[in-house]
């Protein structure tokens, strides 16, 4: 999905809403306290870009580079998962992928006692034989 970015009225109606402070949140809840200087901030989408196309200016925040980079940090780890997710859904899986041996979606199962038998049958597929 390509990348939709703001448009220049939006920037500037986000710019008038921020009034020159940072509209990042920090960790205890607060507002981020850094004044916004010419080239030191950022637009960034509050819903990422990869889960909602939306570019409208509910969805823009005006953040100093500092906010900007945690936010990030934080915004790659709910895309990835959101991919996952989508992924499973959908039934994709990596081709190039192997089971586990000795796992459930393994042909093969290992014994308590060792030794190794087919899933399927039952049959011991050892290679010294008691």
């Amino acid at each position: 999905m390509p990348r939709v970015e703001f448009t220049k009225a939006t920037q500037r109606a986000a710019l008038e809403r921020a009034a020159g402070q940072c509209e990042g949140t920090l960790s205890d809840g607060t507002r981020c306290p850094t004044e916004l200087q010419v080239g030191r901030y950022q637009f960034d989408h509050v819903i990422p870009t990869e889960i909602s196309a939306d570019a409208s200016l509910d969805n823009c925040a005006v953040l100093c580079r500092a906010c900007h980079a945690a936010k990030t940090v934080t915004d790659q780890g709910v895309i990835a998962r959101n991919r996952r997710v989508r992924d499973r859904h959908a039934g994709i899986t990596d081709p190039h992928r192997q089971p586990l041996p000795g796992g459930k979606k393994s042909p093969f199962k290992r014994l308590i006692g060792g030794g190794v038998a087919l899933r399927a049958t039952g049959q011991r597929l050892d290679r010294n034989p008691r």
